[in-house]
This record gives C-alpha cells, sequence and structure tokens, in this order.
C-alpha cells in the first residue's frame, strides 16, 4: 500500500542488460521529480527540469511517463487497486482482508526503498500532491467502510462502518508515518493495529 510505497524495482541480475538500463532511467526520474518537488514545490518540477537533473530528454521523461503525474502517483494508484481487490475478493472478514493486504505490499522484492521513501516524502512536502493523495486514500476508506458493512449487514454510510473505516486509515497512516521516519519497528506496530482492529469490528458485530 501507500505505507510501503515500493516504487521503480531495482535493477536486478537476472534481467536482461536492456531493462536493467530502463529500470535505472525510471530511477533516475522519479528520483530527480522528488528532489526537485522537495527543493522548490511540485509546480517547479517542469518535464524539461526532470530530465535535466535525471540526464535524459523530455522525451524519455514522457516515454516512460505519459503524465507528469504519473512520476510519483504511478505506484499509489497501483497500491490503491490492490487494496480494493483485496477488500472486495479477498477471503475472510475486513480485518482479514486488511492483514493479508499490508503482507502483500510489504512482502514485495526487488524495489528500490531510498527512492520510495524519497517520493513518499515529496508527496507529503507539496499541499497540492498532499492534498491528491488524501483524495486518493478516501477511495480506500470508503472501500473499507463498505467491506464492514458487507460483514456486519449494515449500511456503509451508518456510524459503525464510518468509524471503523476512520480508525482503519488513521492506523494506516500512523505506520506510513513510521516508515517514512524510520523509527520503531512497523511489524510489531502492524500487529497491534490489527488487534486493535479485530477487537472494532468484533464490538460492532
Amino acid at each position: 500500500m501507500f505505507l510501503y510505497d515500493r516504487g521503480v524495482p531495482r535493477s536486478d541480475p537476472a534481467l536482461g542488460l536492456r531493462e536493467r538500463k530502463n529500470r535505472r532511467t525510471q530511477l533516475a526520474i522519479v528520483q530527480a521529480a522528488a528532489e526537485l518537488t522537495l527543493e522548490g514545490g511540485y509546480a517547479s518540477a517542469t518535464i524539461p527540469r526532470i530530465a535535466e537533473r535525471a540526464d535524459v530528454s523530455p522525451r524519455t521523461v514522457s516515454t516512460w511517463f505519459p503524465a507528469k503525474d504519473d512520476i510519483l502517483f504511478g505506484p499509489v494508484d497501483e497500491t490503491i487497486a490492490r487494496a480494493t481487490e483485496h477488500l472486495r475478493a479477498g477471503p475472510g472478514d475486513v480485518v482479514d482482508r486488511i492483514a493479508a493486504w499490508l503482507t502483500d505490499e510489504s512482502g514485495r522484492e526487488g524495489h528500490d526503498p531510498e527512492i520510495s521513501r524519497l517520493r513518499d516524502a515529496a508527496i507529503a512536502h507539496d499541499p497540492a500532491l498532499r492534498a491528491r493523495a488524501h483524495q486518493q486514500f478516501e477511495r480506500v476508506q470508503s472501500e473499507i467502510a463498505a467491506a464492514v458493512a458487507r460483514d456486519i449487514g449494515a449500511a456503509a454510510e451508518d456510524a459503525g462502518p464510518q468509524t471503523f473505516a476512520g480508525a482503519a486509515m488513521a492506523f494506516l497512516f500512523t505506520l506510513r508515518a513510521i516508515d517514512l521516519d524510520g523509527r520503531g519497528d512497523a511489524v510489531a506496530q502492524t500487529t497491534v493495529g490489527v488487534g486493535f482492529l479485530r477487537a472494532g469490528l468484533a464490538t460492532l458485530g
């Protein structure tokens, strides 16, 4: 999920030379966009400036990322899509699905964690990006509320599902902050949070 956003895969020796070069190029573009956003804001991180920082042509940037927003938000969109799939079709109750989603995201290999943290920091730094991120995460909150409603036989707009979904999002944002700051044990905190959500669901049920 956004907490463990993995970004662009790190180069893998098993891949061909061209594939490794392509991935290095994508990493450089993402790093350049994030750094420029942190230095002067997202609006100033234009495609030409990103290309110059990444030492590629503007056309190369647009080839890999047709829209500028895809550079920083592409992996977030993919993460939210996986969350939606888990919440709508995963086995068990809503807490089981959230836990499975977190495990799925944290277990993804072959990516550069430093670039992921840099991207997250850039999104958190810029007000416009932060607002868009929150809009995207509201989709996850709505999916959680709908999943709870199905589990307990209520309407998604009722207080129970909405309160649970709000608590779940607070938990997820806390995990994201822990990951960004490099503080604490995210695995242990995940266990605590999942336990809290399980108790909350039991109360609603």
